[in-house]
């Protein structure tokens, strides 16, 4: 874990020297929505509220048909749901931020920015002492319960509370070649074994 928390800092300080504002799947998300928002139209639009109508002029084969969308850049709602289930711009947030000569860049969390992603690995894990140094333990001593523990081969013991409908006697198993009780096919004593001929 230590290693792995040292490698994934050494990346992100290189991001972060590098002037990049945005992690790579967000700048990769924003630019398909920058796309689908060039064939988008803002119908109409209320300045007092920051509510928008965006129309959609072209069908791009993502499961919904072309339709009107309601933005409210007010309280981060799209009607197509997508600025509430993924925190990021939509094609109608941006083109709605674009009508208004607005950023659509300030409505994306920080914890898209690698700056605030950078700090998860900020932190370094300390070396652990030889245990010859390390101080006596004098506090109380757990143990596992034997009885929790899953059989490793099988199948789990059932749990399940049995009823009279359960003990109804097991169908004996019959020779599927001469029906006979007592032994299966594959074990059957009347099939004869492989010749002996050279």
């Amino acid at each position: 874990m230590g290693a792995l928390f040292g490698k994934r800092g050494h990346e992100w300080t290189k991001m972060l020297t590098s002037g990049q504002t945005f992690t790579d799947n967000c700048i990769k998300g924003m630019s398909e929505e920058v796309n689908k928002a060039s064939s988008h139209n803002v119908m109409q639009f209320d300045w007092e509220r920051f509510y928008f109508m965006v129309a959609e002029r072209i069908n791009r084969n993502d499961g919904r048909p072309t339709d009107t969308y309601g933005v409210d850049l007010r309280k981060r709602i799209c009607d197509c749901g997508k600025f509430q289930a993924f925190h990021l711009s939509c094609s109608h947030v941006i083109v709605a931020c674009e009508s208004i000569c607005q950023d659509y860049t300030i409505h994306i969390p920080d914890v898209f920015k690698i700056q605030h992603v950078f700090k998860v690995y900020q932190e370094s894990f300390q070396i652990l002492p030889h245990q010859d140094n390390w101080l006596q333990y004098r506090g109380a001593t757990l143990y596992h319960d034997e009885t929790m523990r899953r059989k490793k081969k099988g199948h789990p013991n059932s749990t399940r509370i049995r009823t009279g409908m359960d003990d109804v006697e097991k169908e004996k198993r019959m020779c599927g070649i001469y029906r006979e009780v007592g032994h299966i096919r594959s074990k059957c004593p009347n099939v004869a074994g492989p010749s002996n001929r050279p």
